[in-house]
């Protein structure tokens, strides 16, 4: 029984930061459709930085970000961009984490020389929930 604890609590530790690493891939290509188009510089520095996460999932990390750009323009569409912040950053529970999800964001947004006022206004949510 205690063998069984302890791998069901070992489990619940990588769930716990795979479920992170997703919230801020989630943000971070959020911010990448939050102008209202999917920029190519913005895109290839999300891909660049979540190359380096050590993903630990069953969906490979190039299918994640594909079927969640679409996921993320549907949310720019729908006006439901701060909604879908509140819910990505309920699952990032370290406080460095949270930090790494704002820089990372500042980062998508400056890719493309220019920072539009639905990524300012974004960015200004995202840092209050920080």
């Amino acid at each position: 029984m205690k063998f069984e604890q302890l791998l069901n609590h070992f489990d619940s530790g990588i769930c716990v930061e795979q479920l992170q690493k997703e919230s801020l891939l989630d943000l971070a290509l959020l911010f990448v459709a939050v102008d209202g188009s999917v920029s190519d510089s913005e895109l290839h520095v999300v891909r660049q930085w979540a190359a380096t996460l050590n993903w630990n999932s069953a969906v490979s990390l190039d299918n994640y970000i594909s079927d969640m750009v679409g996921k993320c323009v549907h949310a720019v569409k729908s006006d439901d961009v701060e909604a879908f912040i509140q819910h990505r950053m309920k699952f990032i529970i370290d406080q460095p984490m949270r930090e790494l999800a704002l820089k990372i964001v500042q980062k998508v947004c400056a890719a493309d020389g220019k920072i539009d006022h639905r990524e300012q206004t974004a960015m200004e949510f995202l840092e209050a929930q920080v």
